[in-house]
This record gives C-alpha cells, structure tokens and sequence, in this order.
C-alpha cells in the first residue's frame, strides 16, 4: 500500500491530473441524457440514449467535447418541450 501515492503521480504525470474513466464518463453522459423532459416524444430519448453510445465508442473526442454536447442536445429538447 505503501506504492500506491507513487502509482498516482506516475498516472497523474502520463494520463494528466483531470483524468476521467470510462465509467464516470458513461454515468455522467447517462445523467446529461436523463434531463430530458418526460414530454418529449419517445424518438427524441431513443436519439439521445444513442448518442450516449455513440460518444462512449468515439475516443477521438474529449470528455469535454462530448458533455458539451450532449449538455446542448438536452437545453435545447427541453427548451422545444417545456
């Protein structure tokens, strides 16, 4: 146990201190995805739950760029039915 603060400055040094799991990503694009309103149509939830996956499968792109948008996806769904 004694190792492990020498394992985190070794990540920390290769993988960037804000680094993020997969799992944390997938929690909190599930969470962005969950905002939508219940009065949405059911395609709009079924398009959004599949950019979720599709996000999770892209790692070209940053976590940031992918809150991003689906935080956009869910202002603007819940702007259209409110």
């Amino acid at each position: 146990m004694e190792r492990v603060p020498l394992w985190e400055m070794v990540i920390d040094q290769y993988c960037g201190p804000d680094r993020i799991t997969a799992k944390k990503q997938q929690e909190e694009l599930e969470s962005v995805a969950k905002t939508i309103p219940n009065s949405a149509p059911a395609s709009v939830k079924q398009f959004a739950n599949r950019a979720v996956l599709s996000l999770q499968s892209n790692p070209g792109w940053g976590f940031d760029k992918k809150f991003q948008f689906m935080d956009k996806l869910a202002r603007e769904v819940s702007q259209q039915y409110s």
